[in-house]
């Protein structure tokens, strides 16, 4: 690393150390310019930076940089994890799996590489192999509420409820001022209510499979680039809550994630997005996505106040 590109590494490194993440983002960032043939020390670097715009919720400008990380260095199995969780945080569910199996091979027996792809396993309607994971997760890790909670969706998805609710009685022990738990539990609770009365799981579960995180996928894929990092959480708490009560069958993902843009951009950016520039650039119908974005709003109701 030259003196230049150190300077600015070491005082991100205090800027992190202190809390002060963007600038931290700021002096990594320019740290990797002043970088010239001689690359020695950019793994450092990027680790720092890729893990801290991770931490810090801007998952998308994250992998650019994870990428970058593990093409310097493939036979880090961590590096793996850290896209592969990226991925996973943008619903990039075969990606994950492709990054998170390489790191699963260099640590079998690593909890939170367990737990990861379990999760996306399950996510991918692979069953019985994330099941085998989430468990071993949970046997290494057993004080783990983020583990229980994983492991009790999924086997709820498989409807071994009694078991699934164990779990999330469990994680609800473990960690009980979590929002994400507290819902988590209320929704296998109401689910095993629903199968009682013969509810199909088709149904319920339509949210929480490969075809559904296709649409949050495109949307993270094609969005505005300038959308913070809050409004792509917020467009997936909307897809979510959406799918939640609307669980009709979703053939042409691109059509919803165009949809879910425009939704995104009247709500929060005001600008006027065109319908008919969406529809270029998802390659779909104006009229799909008008359709398709009325009746996001017409089910969701209340809980959207559209500008």
């Amino acid at each position: 690393m030259n003196d230049i590109a150190s300077q600015f590494f070491k005082k991100g490194l205090r800027a992190e150390h202190n809390g002060e993440y963007e600038s931290a983002i700021d002096l990594f960032k320019r740290s990797l310019s002043a970088f010239s043939s001689d690359k020695s020390g950019v793994e450092e670097v990027l680790l720092h930076l890729g893990d801290l715009l991770l931490y810090t919720g801007r998952v998308r400008e994250s992998v650019k940089y994870l990428k970058e990380l593990v093409s310097v260095n493939p036979g880090d199995h961590h590096y793996h994890y850290l896209l592969g969780f990226a991925y996973s945080k943008l619903m990039k569910v075969r990606e994950a799996e492709r990054e998170l199996r390489k790191a699963l091979k260099g640590d079998p027996d690593e909890p939170e590489y367990l737990r990861s792809l379990g999760w996306v396993l399950c996510v991918r309607d692979k069953l019985e192999e994330g099941e085998k994971l989430l468990r071993k997760a949970h046997e290494l890790d057993p004080e783990n509420p983020y583990i229980c909670t994983d492991l009790a969706m999924c086997l709820a998805k498989m409807e071994e409820m009694d078991e699934a609710i164990y779990m999330a009685d469990l994680a609800r022990e473990l960690e009980p001022d979590s929002p994400f738990i507290e819902e988590t539990w209320n929704f296998i609770k109401e689910y095993a209510e629903l199968l009682k009365k013969g509810q199909r799981i088709g149904d319920i579960f339509n949210y929480f499979s490969e075809s559904e995180v296709r649409v949050l996928s495109l949307f993270y894929d094609k969005a505005e680039p300038f959308y913070p990092e809050y409004l792509l959480e917020e467009a997936s708490r909307i897809w979510l809550s959406f799918r939640k009560a609307n669980k009709k069958l979703i053939r042409k993902p691109e059509v919803w994630a165009a949809a879910l843009e425009y939704t995104i951009d009247m709500l929060f950016m005001g600008r006027g997005l065109s319908q008919v520039d969406l529809a270029r650039k998802y390659r779909v119908s104006r009229g799909s996505i008008s359709r398709s974005y009325k009746e996001l709003v017409s089910t969701l109701g209340d809980e959207l106040t559209v500008i």
